[in-house]
């Protein structure tokens, strides 16, 4: 059975993969008007969210719950704890694992939220851009003081998988950037390593690896320590998920193709087909939103 790693703060876990033909529009605001010339006006929001509309066919009372489908209903019903909710997205894993928004902090200058909790000084040109990052980077001036985003992005990461994170840019002064915190699959003790910045003339993508051996999951956020101001400027950022020894290839940008935190906005839909068949057969529909 096909699987894909799914969960909350507090329980990570394998869970079914929907079926083939997943729906994962993006929905944002669009107004139409129609102009006394006969042209078309239409204003958009740059700035989107994801939705799922995911279905499976499966057993509800298989022993295992990386195998039933009642795990998700259990989920929906707060049995391991609140959302947000986060997946691993089998179409971003191998090439950004990060949203839009995180891996290319320039689109927040329209419509897209900031990614940090403090905000962007400028938004400047990408200089010596020929790898294709963003052509446009968001730059950050703070002051003294320990400074930490309260903005934090969620990865989970599932055992036999390492996460790969790298993000590029310059630093002009100072020690800021971004801080990993990692919290330890055994009994959830936090560390923090803060990436080392990789300049956008680099085909190297990554320089910091988080093992799922180690780790159930990062929260990736700016950061600078108490060690006075701090000038440094984000062009973008890659996150891949891979399995066992596999290493990202070197390359120019990739955009980002995954998700913050989802909410069920629906109830799970339930089909019984057999009780006395494949484990209890059941139809199950849900839809997630990105939030």
């Amino acid at each position: 059975m096909r699987k894909v790693y799914f969960g909350n703060a507090s329980k990570q876990l394998y869970i079914p993969a929907p079926q083939t033909g997943l729906q994962a529009s993006a929905t944002g605001r669009f107004v139409e008007n129609m102009l006394l010339t006969g042209k078309t006006s239409i204003i958009r929001s740059q700035g989107s969210s994801r939705r799922f509309d995911a279905s499976w066919l499966g057993p509800m009372n298989a022993p295992e719950m990386e195998d039933s489908l009642q795990t998700i209903k259990d989920f929906f019903d707060g049995v391991y704890g609140d959302g947000p909710y986060y997946w691993n997205d089998p179409y971003a894993t191998t090439t950004n694992l990060l949203p839009p928004s995180w891996a290319a902090p320039g689109i927040t200058r329209k419509d897209w939220p900031e990614i940090a909790s403090f905000a962007v000084s400028e938004f400047v040109d990408t200089a010596n851009n020929i790898n294709d990052y963003p052509t446009i980077s968001a730059k950050y001036s703070l002051g003294t003081g320990e400074i930490e985003s309260t903005d934090k992005l969620t990865i989970i990461i599932p055992t036999g998988h390492t996460l790969h994170f790298g993000w590029h840019g310059e630093v002009g002064s100072g020690d800021g950037g971004v801080r990993i915190k990692r919290y330890a699959r055994t009994d959830g003790t936090q560390t923090t390593v803060d990436a080392n910045v990789i300049g956008v003339t680099s085909s190297n993508r990554t320089n910091v690896a988080v093992s799922g051996d180690v780790y159930s999951k990062v929260e990736i956020y700016l950061y600078k320590p108490d060690t006075g101001a701090s000038v440094f400027t984000v062009s973008g950022m890659i996150a891949q998920l891979l399995e066992g020894s596999n290493f990202p290839a070197t390359g120019g940008f990739i955009s980002g193709r995954g998700t913050t935190g989802l909410e069920f906005a629906s109830a799970p839909q339930i089909e019984y087909y057999s009780a006395n068949i494949g484990e209890g057969r059941i139809g199950m529909s849900v839809t997630w939103q990105e939030v």
